[in-house]
């Protein structure tokens, strides 16, 4: 390219920082509002999403506590069954494990 290809160019950036040194004041102040707004609508998206989480936890800990219970009355009504369950699993692990100790 040569030197008069260029000065258009030349002129036309000097024109936009013309203008944008024109303009500094209105250009910040656009660019303010604007992250205002961006702000106050990640603010609400934040408060909505802790909201239905927290939701979402107390409905899962309710669940938990009504598995638990539904477990611990079972338990109580018959807990032989419970006991050698829990007999067969020890023999089954000690076994299983017995095996690899072997190998």
């Amino acid at each position: 390219m040569n030197r008069f290809e260029d000065k258009p160019i030349e002129e036309a950036l000097e024109m936009l920082n013309a203008v944008a040194r024109d303009h500094k004041a209105e250009l910040q102040t656009a660019m303010e509002n604007k992250y205002a707004d961006l702000s106050s609508v990640v603010r609400a998206f934040t408060d909505e999403v802790k909201s239905q989480a927290s939701e979402k936890i107390d409905n899962v800990q309710h669940k938990v506590g009504e598995v638990a219970a539904g477990i611990d009355r079972s338990v109580r009504r018959n807990p032989w069954a419970y006991i050698g369950g829990a007999a067969a699993a020890a023999l089954a692990m000690g076994f299983l494990l017995g095996r690899l100790r072997r190998s």
